[in-house]
C-alpha cells in the first residue's frame, strides 16, 4: 500500500509526456515477465530452417497485432536440437512434437493451450523406382528418420513396421535431423524408406513428391500443441489462446492457416496427450 501511495505521489509531478511513456512502458510489463522483450515462439523444424520461417512469418504478425505484443521467431538446424532447446525452457510459446511436450510438461511445466484438428500419424515412403510394396522387403535396408524421438515420423512408423514384422533391429537407421533431408536420403539413393509425416510429405516440391510413393500410413494420434512456459501471465496466455481461435473465423485467417497446413484451431489441454504417455510407456521412453 505504502509503495502504491508513492508511486502516486511521483505520477502527480511527472509532465504529461513522461506519464504517457511511462504508463505504455507500464502495460508492456504487465503483459510479459520480461518486459518490453518479446516473446519468444519457437516452431519444429520439420522442414529446412529457412522453409519454417517463410511459412510462419505471416501468422507472426498476425499473433503480435491480436496480442499487442513482440514476438520474436525462433527454430532450429535440427529436431534434436529444438527439442534440447524446448526441455531447457527457451521458448516462452512453442510448437512442436507431442512426445517433446509430455517430457516438458512433466520437468518444467509446459501447458498445452490449443491444436489443429487433424489429428497426426507416420508415412512410410520409399522411391517409385525401388518398386517396394511390402514392408517386409525392407528388411535388413536403410531406413531415414529425422530425429529418434519424432513421434510421427519415428515412433509410430517404428511401431508399424515392428506389428509388420519388421523390428528395429532388423534395418539399419540414420537420422538425418529434418524430415527434408529424410525425404532427400531417399530420392538420392541413400536410404531405402523414410519415416515422415504428411506435413512435410504435403509441403515438398511437387516434382520430388511425384517420385515417391508412400508404403504404409500409420494410426492417429492427437497433432502438436501449441504449449505455453507457466513463466507467461495468465492474461496474456488467454489473449494468445484467443487470437488462435480467432483464425478460424478472421477474414485473413483461412489464408494463415492455409500457409501452415492447419485445417482449423481448437483449444486443447493436457489430457489430449495422455495417449502418447502411453505409446512412450510402451516404448520404454523416459518422459
Amino acid at each position: 500500500m505504502r509503495r502504491f501511495l508513492t508511486m502516486r505521489r511521483f505520477l502527480w509531478i511527472l509532465p504529461s509526456a513522461w506519464l504517457a511513456t511511462l504508463l505504455f512502458a507500464a502495460a508492456w510489463v504487465e503483459a510479459h515477465p520480461h518486459g518490453a522483450e518479446p516473446i519468444i515462439i519457437g516452431i519444429a523444424p520439420q522442414q529446412e530452417p529457412a522453409k519454417v520461417y517463410a511459412m510462419w512469418q505471416p501468422f507472426l504478425r498476425y499473433l503480435e497485432r491480436e496480442v499487442g505484443h513482440a514476438f520474436a521467431f525462433e527454430t532450429a538446424p535440427s529436431i534434436e536440437e529444438f527439442q534440447k532447446r524446448v526441455l531447457e525452457g527457451r521458448f516462452d510459446i512453442w510448437w512442436g512434437n507431442p512426445l517433446t511436450y509430455i517430457q516438458a510438461s512433466k520437468r518444467l511445466g509446459y501447458v498445452a493451450i490449443a491444436r489443429d484438428t487433424t489429428r497426426i500419424a507416420g508415412l512410410l515412403v520409399t522411391r517409385k523406382d525401388d518398386g517396394v510394396k511390402a514392408a517386409q522387403e525392407l528388411l535388413g535396408k536403410k531406413i531415414a528418420y529425422s530425429a529418434p524421438d519424432a513421434i510421427g515420423g519415428t515412433l509410430l512408423v517404428q511401431d508399424y513396421l515392428a506389428r509388420a514384422g519388421v523390428a528395429p533391429d532388423q534395418v539399419e537407421t540414420m537420422y538425418t535431423r529434418t524430415h527434408d533431408s529424410a525425404f532427400r536420403a531417399v530420392l538420392d539413393g541413400q536410404a531405402m524408406a523414410a519415416g515422415v509425416v504428411p506435413r512435410s510429405f504435403n509441403a515438398l516440391d511437387p516434382a520430388q513428391r511425384e517420385k515417391l510413393t508412400i508404403l504404409a500410413r500409420t494410426e492417429e494420434v492427437a497433432p502438436q500443441p501449441f504449449a505455453v512456459h507457466p513463466r507467461l501471465y495468465r492474461s496474456v496466455v488467454t489473449k494468445i489462446q484467443r487470437a488462435l481461435l480467432k483464425l478460424n473465423w478472421a477474414p485473413e485467417g483461412r489464408d494463415i492457416l492455409a500457409g501452415i497446413q492447419y485445417k482449423e484451431i481448437v483449444v486443447s489441454n493436457d489430457f489430449d496427450y495422455d495417449i502418447h504417455r502411453e505409446v512412450a510407456q510402451r516404448l520404454k521412453i523416459p518422459f
